[in-house]
């Protein structure tokens, strides 16, 4: 049973990654499984509760020319201007309170101005919800972590293509980057 967590709304953001449709939605091109559809609820109540306290939202894209070397890897997915690229249906409404970041690689930092950004805005601690676990997630988590903020993964709120993957991202994000997990009831601003 995981404890709860006290966040200072006023230095936390919460980074929602890939939440898009090629990822989320059954017919996208990188379906994550039953998992990333169960998460997308339970983003959007702590999402909700964020906003009330005035917790900092991003939403991180993965964002693909159409010749990305990732696709060697992946398969074409989340190219600009797709179905798939874009937010699922039910946290796009949120897009117009959020600092949006596209990404071409796996984390959120490489080749884009977050870090900047979260520094102007005086984040120290960031929550990672979203898919996958063991991908943009925990490399994302990886590069928060070696730039000193504090993080916080709801482990009800992250999924990945196997339950394998899951909790191989869970336990490094924990053990190497000495990251909080909880679950996201247990979150409070």
């Amino acid at each position: 049973m995981s404890k709860k967590v006290v966040v200072n709304p006023e230095e936390s953001a919460l980074v929602v990654e890939d939440m898009q449709k090629d990822f989320c939605y059954e017919d996208g091109a990188l379906f994550m499984g039953e998992g990333a559809k169960e998460i997308i609820p339970r983003i959007r109540r702590l999402i909700e509760k964020g906003i009330q306290k005035k917790v900092h939202l991003i939403f991180a894209q993965d964002w693909h020319s159409p010749a990305s070397e990732e696709f060697e890897i992946w398969g074409q997915h989340c190219v600009p201007g797709t179905r798939g690229a874009e937010i699922v249906d039910e946290l796009s409404p949120f897009l117009k309170e959020a600092y949006v970041v596209k990404k071409e690689k796996y984390t959120d930092f490489f080749g884009t101005d977050l870090d900047l950004h979260l520094k102007e805005k005086g984040i120290k601690t960031l929550i990672i919800v979203g898919v996958a676990t063991n991908i943009c997630v925990m490399h994302t988590a990886i590069d928060a972590s070696l730039r000193g903020y504090e993080l916080i993964l709801p482990e009800d709120c992250v999924a990945a293509l196997s339950d394998y993957e899951h909790e191989y991202g869970l336990r490094h994000i924990k053990s190497v980057l000495n990251a909080t997990i909880t679950s996201s009831g247990n979150i409070i601003f």
